[in-house]
């Protein structure tokens, strides 16, 4: 059964304490015995809502992310922080690389798709979303699936793409073993790598789900006019693609570096970059 038909229900279940003050806990249920969660921070009726992704394997108490998202939260932007099951019930912390990954692009993209939507009739609003890392590719997988999906705008906070850590070669031969083994009708678990993950054990189709998010696949969705795209990067960031941000800047994405911030942007970088997503915001709202 396709995982689209079992999302059925978003529940708002009360505030923990240990939630900061204003926002609460949200829960997706995706089957009779899974669910995944998000933070909400309602906001202002006549301020934009934001959906928030954190990177790969992780939840949206990244720090990166909550910081980013409590700094919107207190300018009275609508915030949304899901944290995507990856195939676990309420997950509450990031996935190891040794584990058994089981989930898939396709099962987090309907995940995701469930979450916008439930932002955009909460708040009237079509939302901005923010992607850090690889949380990027896995909205941008979310605006092809759904072309008709209303967005507001796409930010990719220190963006990536599936391969960038593996030479090309190695992605190559890697793609091509897993095309063989869907040729060969296989879904056992075999050992790949993927992302900073070097073994990553999973089956075939979960491992093309997501490597065939390349390079050249995200530039054609960041570039395709559909919505305004921007790119912000820590000026020190060794992981990024700097070729890729030229190409990006080249094809019409506006690209801003936040000063002294590496990939994962530290506390020391969060005002400036919550300045610079509400500069980016606030630029594309009034012209």
């Amino acid at each position: 059964m396709p995982l689209t038909s079992l999302i059925v229900w978003l529940l708002l279940i009360g505030l923990p304490t240990t939630l900061q003050a204003g926002s609460a806990r949200m829960e997706l249920a995706i089957s009779q015995d899974r669910a995944a969660q998000a933070e909400y921070w309602p906001g202002a009726v006549d301020r934009p809502a934001i959906l928030i992704l954190h990177g790969w394997l992780q939840t949206h108490d990244f720090p990166a992310v909550r910081r980013l998202a409590e700094g919107l939260a207190g300018e009275g932007f609508n915030v949304l922080t899901p944290s995507l099951s990856l195939g676990l019930d309420r997950r509450q912390q990031s996935l190891d690389c040794a584990a058994i990954h089981t989930h898939s692009m396709q099962q987090d993209v309907a995940e995701l798709h469930a979450w916008a939507g439930w932002l955009s009739k909460r708040t009237g609003k079509p939302p901005i979303l923010i992607g850090h890392g690889s949380g990027g590719v896995q909205l941008a997988a979310l605006l092809e699936t759904y072309p008709d999906l209303a967005v507001d705008q796409l930010l990719l906070v220190s963006p990536s793409y599936f391969g960038e850590e593996q030479a090309p070669d190695r992605i190559s031969a890697m793609r091509q073993r897993a095309h063989d083994a869907l040729r060969r009708s296989d879904s056992a678990l075999d050992v790949y790598a993927l992302q900073f993950c070097n073994p990553y054990s999973t089956t075939a189709a979960a491992f093309l789900s997501y490597s065939e998010w390349d390079r050249d696949r995200m530039q054609q969705i960041a570039a395709d006019g559909r919505m305004p795209v921007t790119v912000i990067f820590g000026d020190r960031d060794k992981d990024i693609d700097r070729d890729w941000l030229a190409a990006l800047r080249d094809g019409g994405v506006s690209v801003h570096a936040v000063a002294g911030a590496n990939h994962l942007l530290d506390l020391a970088n969060a005002s400036e970059l919550l300045d610079r997503v509400l500069y980016v915001i606030a630029g594309s709202r009034h012209g």
